[in-house]
C-alpha cells in the first residue's frame, strides 16, 4: 500500500479518504498539518499508486492495512485519525481494534448506519424506484474496489463498541450537502445531520460541528476548519 509521511517530529496525524479517493485528496491540508506533526495520507488498494488485491475490503481488513502501514513507516505511539466519508468508518474500525493508539479522532461527513435506508422514506413510491436505478448505474460507472468497499463495509457491525471512550471525538457535518433531484433537499440534509449525532454516544468526549456551507468534502471546502479542529485535537 502506497503511503506518505510528512513532517519530522510531533503528533502523527493519520488521513483516512472517502469512497473513490486516494491520498491526493489531502493536498489543500497537508503542508499546513506537518508544522503541526507527522502526517501519514495513503492510497487504499485498487486506488492512487497502490495496486489491488484479492480479498473481501472490509473495514476490519483496511484497519489492519493501515496498521500495518504505520509500522512500516516507523509510526508508533497514539494517533489522532481523521477520516472522511467511508474513511471515517475505517478509522472508527481501527479505533475499535487498537483503542491504545487513538490520540483521538475526527470524523468529516462520515456516513451514519442506515442512512441510505431512512432517507428512502422521504422517497414516493416512483422516486424510490429512481433512487435505486441511480445506484445501480452509480456502481457501473464506479471504479470496481469503490463496489467492493461498500460490499465490505456491508458484511461488519458498525457498532464500535470497543471505541476508547476516553479519547475526545469530534463529529463534523456539512449542512450544504447535494442528495441529488428526488425528494426535499433540507429534509435530507436534517436527516444527515440528526443521524450523525448518533456518533457522538462513541465517546464521553465528543463534539458536534457543523461545517456552515460546506458539501460533502468539508477538507475542500473549508480546509481552515479542518485544521482548526485537527490542532484541537492536538492540543
Amino acid at each position: 500500500m502506497h503511503g506518505c509521511l510528512h513532517g519530522e517530529e510531533g503528533p502523527t496525524i493519520v488521513l483516512a479518504a472517502g469512497a473513490g479517493q486516494d491520498s491526493r485528496t489531502w493536498a489543500p491540508l497537508v503542508e499546513e498539518l506537518a508544522s503541526i506533526g507527522r502526517v501519514v495520507s495513503f492510497d487504499r488498494p485498487g486506488l492512487g499508486r497502490s495496486p489491488d488485491v484479492e480479498g473481501p475490503r472490509t473495514p476490519t481488513v483496511i484497519a489492519l492495512e493501515i496498521r500495518d502501514l504505520l509500522a512500516t513507516l516507523g509510526v508508533s505511539g497514539p494517533a489522532i485519525l481523521v477520516g472522511h466519508s467511508m474513511g471515517g468508518i475505517h478509522v472508527l474500525r481501527y479505533a475499535d481494534m487498537f483503542p491504545e493508539s487513538v490520540a483521538g479522532v475526527l470524523l468529516l461527513d462520515t456516513p451514519p448506519p442506515g442512512f441510505e435506508q431512512d432517507r428512502m422514506s422521504l422517497l414516493s413510491e416512483h422516486d424510490k424506484d429512481q433512487r435505486r436505478r441511480e445506484l445501480a448505474e452509480g456502481r457501473a460507472r464506479a471504479p470496481v474496489v469503490v463496489g467492493r468497499e461498500r460490499d465490505g463495509a456491508d458484511l461488519e457491525s458498525w457498532e464500535f463498541s470497543a471505541f476508547p471512550v476516553t479519547r475526545p471525538l469530534i463529529v463534523v457535518v456539512g449542512d450544504s450537502q447535494y442528495f441529488g433531484e428526488l425528494g426535499s433537499q433540507e429534509a435530507h440534509r436534517q436527516l444527515w445531520v440528526r443521524r450523525s449525532e448518533e456518533w457522538l454516544g462513541l465517546s464521553r468526549r465528543s463534539e458536534f460541528v457543523v461545517a456552515a456551507g460546506s458539501g460533502h468534502m468539508i477538507h475542500h471546502d473549508r480546509p481552515q476548519l479542518v485544521v482548526e479542529l485537527i490542532r484541537r485535537l492536538v492540543r
